[in-house]
């Protein structure tokens, strides 16, 4: 949910993140607060006028609000290993957690959230001291944390994990996340787009308003990479239109709308919000969220899906926007009626009657002033009763219910109560925009695509005429579509004269992106003239993209589909903010210097799904749990070191550099993989490498082999230094020369790497 400031002066508050905390990891320290605490009068006198439950379930929300919150978590559900995660938590993990008793008190283990798709969610209600203190729940978290590092799990509250689910998104949608750090339910769009990590044709742009939120939402979206992914940076109420060439603009097949709240909904983890909770925070919120809404019902295509959603109980934030919404566009939306999806989750209809309520002065009364009309509080106001706050502007009208309120069809909204499945507060609202998708202008992946690839896309090519084409690009101004060199190296004009040119934002910071010439020299040493990857001709070499203006590979490539392709041709990058695009395919890891190895690039952790059915015959390499032990034993194990005589010939046979190793299935050295497994090798001289970070190994060791053999006690590892003493001048070499995990590597998995075990 993107952290947009609030107009909230009196109180000073942002408006709440409900996924800025791991769920039941909350915003208060429950050591800190006795029940007695939570308590907030005026929250109770608001609520109950509005009648958000029956007078008779009102103690049992209250109670179930003053409640720690479960933890939550899902599994991932577009790898192929998905039901092997869960298989293992269900044999190895819940047996053990039977018979665990606290304090006199017995302990229930983790149990599967019955309305999550494939059973692959799950709730853990032990509070986190049992956690801490019981060896089979510590075992367990240690087990979360780990898998959760490695993007095979998800750490997310229950009700956020909603939203998502009602898009129904199908992999060729063109997708958009209007607020979406810190990206968990981005993550689920992405496993939707691209179930079992087949080729999907769609897209997804993942937007926020906070630059320094958009680097946790490229770090969350690092664990599902995606080569039809773009991150940007932009106030989602004025999120900009996107050209896609000559007269073409983007519109969205499905729209996330999980604006900013005031978050009450998050009371059993944000514990704060007791003390601080007021009226105003709805209200004061409630235009912000309405614009949002409304810029995504601009951008979505006809027969398109929009689900709009938050973090509160409050109709001011909830059916007052979505009312406002459809009268707006009177005819264009209906609110979907989706009762019969999920059903195994507990739900309530929305609201078609509610008030609207304000505290003149919270610090001295915790009153709530009610206003039956927009009439009477306008009344208020003029006669002085009623102080108008934020530069003078008062509450607006739509605040209030419109008088075609039964005619929209509110009740088809979703309202999730803490009491009714032990969860925090959510509404969601789905929409969709009437007319047949014949009836929007073309903007599938296809046809955005054919119109990029009249471009020519070689930036290096071009040198000195690429950058008067980007100037002169639709995206800066220009009246044309997809602009030819010749083109743009004129300017632009319309029918009313010189058109005007788009400013820049010269306030972005980020490196600009341009795609690599395919005939490029280092390219061509990737693609044809090594031995290394021996990719065929199937291989998208056209859209390998860099970040540097000029089109030159020299650190990190990307790999993008074709409709992120034509996103960044038709549009400047800093008019979209765009921070992050694509997937990592290739990393420089060798020095110009090092002229015995032959080709230099690697592919990283993130992209080697994407690489894999392109790769020629003999390129990745067979290998068992015998030769994965000896690479997390050792950092740099010599090629001697292997046992097996066949792997070491053919090891031996291969060039310096990069290679994918495929880990079979099975039951060998003291461990179990149950599904094959692909990382990243690279081979020096003498030695090998595996190519992800200490942590990841660790990770791995302990699923694989049920113990951390990558960290030995001390004494056992001093011996084993002493006995591999021969093979360190070759490591120092490979360290100097960029090879050691502490540098690129380990920074590249740690902050945007899928995790350390590949599966297919």
């Amino acid at each position: 949910m993107a952290k947009h400031r609030s107009k909230n002066a009196s109180r000073g508050r942002q408006p709440i993140n409900r996924d800025d905390a791991r769920s039941g990891d909350g915003g208060g320290d429950w050591k800190k607060f006795a029940p007695t605490d939570m308590h907030n009068e005026a929250f109770e006198q608001y609520y109950k006028a509005q009648g958000i439950v029956s007078d008779e379930e009102w103690s049992d929300f209250m109670a179930c609000l003053r409640k720690e919150l479960p933890v939550t978590f899902r599994v991932t559900g577009s790898r192929a290993h998905a039901e092997t995660i869960n298989d293992i938590i269900k044999t190895a993990y819940v047996p053990n957690m039977l018979d665990v008793e606290f304090e006199g008190k017995k302990i229930d283990p983790p149990s599967q959230l019955a309305w999550y798709p494939g059973q692959l969610g799950w709730q853990i209600e032990a509070p986190k001291r049992v956690v801490r203190k019981t060896e089979p729940f510590r075992l367990f978290q240690r087990f979360l944390v780990g898998e959760t590092e490695v993007g095979n799990l998800s750490r997310q509250e229950a009700v956020s994990m909603i939203p998502p689910l009602f898009l129904d998104v199908e992999p060729h949608h063109l997708c958009l996340d209007m607020c979406a750090a810190p990206g968990s339910k981005t993550a689920q769009i992405i496993e939707a787009l691209n179930p079992h990590h087949t080729a999907s044709t769609g897209l997804l742009i993942a937007n926020d308003s906070d630059y320094k939120r958009t680097h946790m939402l490229v770090h969350q979206t690092g664990r599902m990479p995606s080569k039809g992914l773009i991150v940007t940076n932009y106030d989602a109420s004025m999120y900009p239109t996107i050209k896609l060439g000559v007269g073409k603009t983007l519109q969205f097949d499905r729209i996330l709308a999980d604006v900013p709240c005031s978050g009450d909904g998050t009371l059993r983890k944000n514990i704060e919000i007791w003390g601080k909770w007021g009226a105003a925070d709805g209200n004061s919120l409630h235009g912000l969220q309405l614009r949002i809404l409304e810029r995504a019902m601009t951008m979505l295509k006809p027969g398109g899906r929009l689900v709009y959603s938050t973090c509160s109980f409050n109709p001011s934030e909830d059916e007052a926007v979505i009312a406002a919404g459809l009268n707006a566009r009177p005819g264009q939306f209906t609110i979907v009626d989706v009762s019969s999806q999920l059903p195994n989750l507990k739900r309530r209809p929305g609201k078609t009657s509610w008030k609207v309520g304000t505290q003149p002065d919270t610090q001295t009364s915790k009153e709530i002033v009610w206003y039956e009309s927009f009439e009477e509080y306008r009344k208020a106001v003029d006669s002085g009763i009623e102080k108008e706050k934020d530069r003078g502007k008062g509450l607006p009208s739509t605040l209030w219910p419109p008088a075609n309120v039964a005619e929209l069809g509110l009740e088809n909204c979703m309202r999730l109560l803490p009491h009714d499945q032990n969860t925090g507060g959510f509404f969601v609202c789905v929409l969709e925009k009437r007319g047949s998708k014949s009836s929007a202008p073309s903007t599938t992946a296809e046809d955005a695509a054919s119109s990029s690839l009249k471009r020519p896309a070689s930036p290096a090519a071009q040198g000195s005429e690429t950058k008067r084409a980007r100037e002169n690009s639709p995206a800066a101004g220009s009246s044309s579509g997809v602009a030819t060199p010749a083109e743009a190296s004129t300017p632009a004009t319309t029918a009313s004269g010189p058109a005007k040119k788009e400013k820049r934002d010269l306030s972005f910071k980020e490196d600009p992106y341009s795609y690599v010439d395919p005939e490029n020299e280092e390219i061509k040493t990737i693609i044809r003239d090594s031995e290394r990857f021996k990719f065929k001709d199937t291989f998208p070499k056209h859209n390998l993209l860099v970040r540097n203006e000029y089109g030159e590979p020299l650190r990190t490539i990307y790999l993008t589909n074709d409709i992120v392709k034509t996103i960044i041709l038709n549009n400047d990058y800093t008019r979209l903010r765009i921070i992050s695009a694509g997937v990592k395919s290739f990393a420089r890891q060798d020095s110009q210097q090092r002229v015995e190895i032959g080709c230099k690039w690697r592919s990283p952790i993130d992209g080697i799904l994407e690489l894999l059915p392109h790769v020629g015959e003999g390129f990745v390499i067979n290998a068992t749990l015998v030769e994965l032990r000896t690479l997390l034993q050792d950092h740099y194990p010599a090629i001697d070191k292997f046992s097996s005589e066949e792997w070491k010939k053919e090891m031996e046979s291969r060039e310096m550099g990069c290679a994918i190793v495929n880990f079979q299935e099975g039951k060998e050295a003291g461990g179990e993989l149950r599904l094959p497994m692909w990382l990243p090798v690279w081979k020096a001289k003498m030695s090998l490498s595996l190519m992800i970070d200490k942590r990841e190994k660790s990770i791995l060791s302990l699923r694989t082999f049920g113990e951390d053999i990558c960290n030995p006690p001390p004494a056992q590892k001093d011996m084993q230094q002493k006995k591999d003493a021969v093979t360190v001048p070759e490591v120092v070499e490979e360290e100097s020369a960029g090879v050691a995990l502490g540098s690129e590597a380990q920074t590249e998995v740690a902050v945007d790497g899928e995790g350390g075990a590949i599966n297919a």
